[in-house]
């Protein structure tokens, strides 16, 4: 009786989603007639007309990567199986690559940012900042930030020719690197020389387990180290897992709101912290290469008046990403929420300006940044 009662129901559904869908079809028929026609046009000529045939796999390959790249958004991607997977060993913190950050400025050039100590990228000479031109026998004109990363990763042993120019210096350099199996700490902490009640603490990236080990590290400062104040330093942070950002705030923050995100509907969620583990003076330490995670980071701390920013003004990338799985093994990187800090500012495009503003000059080997955190903790 039940499912004589259940059928009806279901051929109900069937038949409104039918509909529904049927209207949709005509309704991208009559409004996008001209651009189909040209489709089946094109489609038609290579096939009755080209030395060349279609491959299916590409076609629909080639129009996946084609209709997000119509959404003119430099953050959304669709990322193949392989891309994929080099996006999930990038998250886990061990790859294998040459040892550097990529991060794209505000004129779209891809720099080397902080070749990591001892790293192949490192010891070939790799400067902070170089701009990308090629990578192998390629220009790299027109790529994103991600599909560069994935032209420097590889297997470890096989090598990449990259070819950068260097402001600094007015001149171009090629390097052949062998690629390793780079395996980057997300936290580095010591105890400055001449001040030995200041910590000093570098997060290079938000991972899923930055959390737990910044904490762990900060407390080792305190416990062995007797530090009574610290330096968070996330120059060159280009950011990472949102959730990251999330967990770093809540060590600093008591009862307050660390962002505000919002989909594209405009449903807002407040995400707070609850109660602070660490309660010590704090600097932070930015420049104009801090970006995502690390802004989320920044503007809780500055608007929550519990730490002075010092160095640049930020980069400015207030939008966030999820990752959607595909069943072809792949993934669909996706713009889906803006943030906004706990005083409502939108910093996309626009950075978040340090309460001491100061420029590290070329060619001087001093820390003027650091210096001035110095000089505000004492």
């Amino acid at each position: 009786m039940k499912r004589d009662l259940i059928f009806p129901k279901v051929q109900k559904v069937l038949a409104v989603w039918g509909f529904i869908t049927l209207i949709i079809f005509l309704f991208v028929l009559v409004t996008q007639f001209r651009a189909l026609g040209t489709l089946g046009m094109v489609v038609g000529l290579i096939e009755s007309k080209s030395f060349a045939h279609i491959n299916l796999n590409q076609f629909l390959n080639g129009s996946t990567v084609g209709i997000v790249a119509s959404l003119k958004d430099p953050y959304s991607q669709y990322l193949d199986p392989k891309t994929r997977q080099e996006l999930n060993e990038r998250m886990s913190g061990e790859f294998g690559g040459i040892g550097v950050y990529v991060l794209q400025d505000e004129a779209g050039r891809m720099r080397l940012i902080s070749p990591i100590e001892g790293t192949p990228a490192y010891n070939a000479g790799i400067k902070h900042e170089d701009i990308i031109l090629q990578i192998g026998d390629g220009s790299i004109m027109n790529m994103n930030q991600d599909d560069v990363v994935s032209l420097l990763r590889g297997e470890p042993g096989t090598q990449v020719k990259i070819l950068v120019y260097r402001e600094a210096e007015k001149k171009e350099l090629e390097f052949t690197i062998i690629r390793e199996i780079i395996s980057v700490p997300s936290v580095k902490t010591d105890v400055l020389p001449e001040y030995s009640e200041i910590g000093y603490v570098r997060l290079n990236i938000f991972q899923s387990h930055s959390h737990q080990e910044l904490q762990e590290k900060i407390n080792e400062l305190i416990e062995k180290k007797h530090v009574k104040k610290l330096i968070l330093d996330v120059r060159d942070n280009g950011g990472g897992d949102l959730e990251a950002s999330l967990g770093i705030a809540s060590l600093f923050l008591e009862n307050q709101d660390i962002v505000t995100v919002a989909d594209a509907d405009g449903n807002k969620t407040i995400h707070k912290a609850k109660n602070a583990v660490f309660k010590i003076p704090l600097v932070l330490l930015v420049n104009h290469n801090s970006a995502s995670a690390s802004e989320i980071l920044a503007g809780a701390l500055q608007d929550n008046n519990r730490a002075k920013l010092v160095g640049e003004k930020t980069y400015g990338k207030g939008v966030v990403q999820t990752v959607y799985l595909l069943p072809d093994g792949g993934a669909l990187k996706l713009t889906t929420s803006r943030y906004y800090t706990p005083n409502g500012f939108d910093i996309n495009d626009i950075g978040i300006n340090p309460d001491y503003v100061v420029a590290n000059a070329n060619g001087i080997n001093r820390d003027m940044q650091l210096e001035k955190a110095i000089e505000i903790l004492r």
